[in-house]
């Protein structure tokens, strides 16, 4: 299955959780910053995310410029504080706007760097894996 992975991470914290989705994952799955990001085609997942309460202008033009022959199914996630998901549902309304199926799992990550220099931690990584195993599992 075509897996893509990429993120918006000022803070680091959203690199670490694309970091984690891919080491469970495996295969050729990379993750892959959005500036400088090819597009995908014929993707059959997407896992993509930010940092903070609010989608940043970076990640709203990428996915505006999606379609479902370049992505079927999209994973969201997000660090904010609190575990905001303001961020993810703006994405969710681009792409389901753009006719792209939105895993209704999409998850919110406790947005440690913005509070402090902490990085998300063990827990939160593993956590991290466990979804993406179970997002995969949904679009099987």
């Amino acid at each position: 299955m075509a897996v893509k992975v990429y993120y918006v991470s000022p803070k680091g914290c959203a690199e670490m959780i694309a970091s984690a989705i891919c080491a469970q994952i495996g295969g050729n799955t990379k993750t892959e910053a959005l500036m400088p990001a090819y597009m995908p085609e014929n993707t059959n997942m997407m896992f993509i995310g930010c940092e903070g309460s609010k989608a940043d202008k970076v990640t709203a033009e990428f996915l505006n410029s999606l379609n479902p022959g370049r992505v079927r199914n999209a994973a969201l996630y997000s660090c904010s504080p609190k575990k905001d998901t303001g961020a993810i549902d703006e994405m969710r309304s681009i792409l389901e706007g753009k006719g792209i199926n939105v895993l209704a799992s999409s998850k919110a990550f406790p947005g440690k760097g913005f509070l402090s220099d902490k990085k998300p931690d063990k827990a939160d990584l593993e956590d991290a894996k466990k979804w993406a195993s179970e997002c995969m599992a949904s679009v099987k």
